[in-house]
């Protein structure tokens, strides 16, 4: 791991300082690479936590349970268990013949006492899952938007996915005056703009590109690909 994806990776878990991260806004703004690779990031774990959280069943929990914990031993087991353990004896032959009738009363009582086997057949209780053939359904690409503005009062994007409507997305406030979106798009090519304050507007000065909006303003371009 280099010093950029350490940064990166600080910047991600919020372990920065407002100072530090001011610097690294600044970097990512002076440097395409970093921009690049500090959005795909952003991209993962932003993805990431739309996935959906498996929690184990109550049935998972007690088969656990059963396996782990030993069985108790029957008045017969305790039996065979002091009978079969081993032990250092002094043999003289009446010990020998007490202990040959041990072992045969033993056995025999084994094979009298031998339950019925009996076999578990896991049951699916998971309901088989019907896709249709053919269904296909556009991707959703996650895109964080971040702009530094420590004086602004509130702060949203107007744009092509929006309306151009400032009330439908609006940016957090982090530490350090940084402002943040994360938004769903689809594929594509959008035009947008930042609302600061309800009434300035601004294009982003993150954004790798930039189009004129027919009126003398020029407006961020933000190309959303898979």
């Amino acid at each position: 791991m280099n010093e950029y994806d350490l940064l990166v990776q600080r910047f991600l878990d919020h372990d920065l300082s407002p100072e530090e991260r001011v610097a690294f806004l600044e970097a990512v703004d002076s440097d395409p690479i970093l921009r690049r690779q500090w959005l795909n990031l952003e991209m993962v774990v932003t993805e990431a936590a739309q996935l959906p959280r498996m929690t184990p069943s109550a049935r998972f929990f007690t088969e656990l349970k059963a396996k782990i914990t030993p069985p108790s031993l029957s008045w017969w087991g305790q039996f065979y268990a002091t009978v079969t353990a081993p032990r250092t004896l002094e043999w003289n032959l009446a010990g020998a013949v007490a202990a040959a009738c041990v072992v045969i009363v033993a056995v025999g009582g084994l094979f009298s006492l031998k339950p019925e086997r009996v076999v578990e057949v896991p049951v699916a209780t998971v309901p088989a899952q019907t896709i249709a053939a053919g269904t296909t359904q556009q991707p959703t690409v996650f895109v964080r938007l971040v702009l530094l503005q420590p004086g602004a009062q509130s702060v949203s994007v107007a744009g092509d996915f929006n309306g151009w409507d400032p009330a439908q997305t609006k940016l957090e406030r982090s530490d350090g005056g940084v402002w943040t979106a994360t938004i769903p798009l689809k594929p594509g090519r959008y035009q947008y703009m930042f609302v600061i304050d309800g009434k300035q507007w601004i294009a982003d000065p993150l954004a790798a590109e930039e189009a004129t909006d027919g009126f003398g303003a020029q407006n961020a371009v933000l190309d959303v690909a898979i």
